[in-house]
């Protein structure tokens, strides 16, 4: 965030708040240079400098550098690698029967394929792939990103045109041609997961998943926090990506799957919610479903990578049960801050990272 904006914010919290600019300097500057390595951003959008926390909390709310840190310090190199390629991560689990969303097609222009799969080389192969209509639906990721980038779900095709789940028509040339020229690293073709029942009543049929932080230490694997994700108007994917796509969060409570803080994001915004926008329905004492075989799940797995010490999974809550989307590395717990309204960085995570 540049200068401009920033000073904009430091007006506006003076007026709501009454808090002063040069207290919030000195706050914002010491946190900055502090251990926490709390941005000045990042000092307003967590709102940090309301006055119910006091400093020991306030140092508690990392920034984006001390969650690169943490995650060099608890995490081997070769161990992150593994993570961060998702059709070596996918063959490894694959290899152990974790559920896991069935892989239809790869385009790749490697050698090195870890996966048994139908392998695309050229784009006349992903167009004779795509032709196939008892394919769909499909979901389209890049081997390598992040935030959602590059997504797509496909629904079927038409007159030779792409039916995407939103409803919109993309000519095939175009798609491939994108596609081939944006993602040098690989494309994924994956089946499209399916919502259960009871999440479809209140939050649509898009698929949402939750976001669960595993620490992983001598005493074995165990979750530090847990929240959900939830897609709102034309996202394809449940990433809040800091607010800007308008989707939904909420927190969880770990040991009974209830959910607890709901807010949303546009634009920046956050404020809480208590009805999803699009459906209406309210959220109220809602409890996700299998939250204990989730959470099972997710401790197993992370038993499989020893060498990383602090884990993000996206677990995707499906119609057959949960379903592991991805684990990663290098922060992730910015989302967990917005929607619990306090800081993550605890005698537990020290002693995993830094102890």
């Amino acid at each position: 965030m540049s200068i401009p904006p920033l000073i904009a914010e430091a007006l506006r919290t003076r007026k709501q708040f009454g808090i002063g600019l040069w207290r919030q300097l000195c706050q914002a500057s010491y946190l900055r240079f502090s251990p926490c390595k709390l941005d000045p951003w990042e000092y307003f959008f967590f709102r940090v400098f309301l006055d119910r926390y006091p400093l020991a909390e306030k140092r508690r709310f990392i920034g984006w550098r001390r969650e690169i840190r943490l995650d060099r310090l608890a995490n081997t190199q070769t161990a992150r690698d593994l993570a961060n390629d998702k059709l070596a991560f996918h063959a490894l689990l694959d290899k152990h029967n974790i559920p896991l969303p069935k892989i239809l097609a790869v385009y790749s222009n490697s050698d090195n394929q870890k996966l048994d799969t139908t392998i695309l080389r050229t784009s006349d192969d992903i167009a004779m792939f795509l032709q196939d209509k008892n394919c769909y639906p499909i979901f389209v990721k890049p081997v390598r990103g992040t935030q959602g980038e590059g997504v797509q779900a496909l629904r079927g095709i038409k007159n030779g045109n792409l039916q995407l789940k939103s409803g919109q028509q993309l000519q095939m040339a175009d798609f491939i041609g994108q596609l081939i020229s944006t993602r040098p690293g690989g494309i994924l073709f994956q089946e499209l997961l399916h919502t259960p029942a009871m999440i479809e009543s209140i939050c649509g049929r898009r698929l949402t998943s939750v976001r669960i932080i595993v620490i992983v230490t001598a005493a074995g694997t165990e979750i530090l926090s847990a929240v959900w994700r939830v897609p709102t108007g034309d996202s394809i994917t449940d990433n809040f990506n800091c607010g800007r796509n308008g989707n939904i969060i909420a927190d969880i409570e770990v040991a009974t799957g209830h959910v607890q803080h709901t807010v949303r994001g546009i634009d920046w915004e956050i404020f809480p919610v208590t009805h999803h926008p699009d459906t209406g329905i309210e959220f109220g004492n809602l409890r996700l479903p299998n939250w204990q075989k989730t959470c099972s799940l997710c401790l197993d797995t992370a038993k499989l990578l020893p060498d990383l010490h602090l884990q993000h999974w996206d677990i995707a809550l499906t119609n057959r049960g949960p379903v592991v989307l991805e684990m990663n590395v290098e922060g992730g717990m910015r989302t967990h801050k917005i929607v619990q309204q306090r800081g993550i960085y605890n005698a537990r995570l020290h002693a995993v990272c830094e102890a």
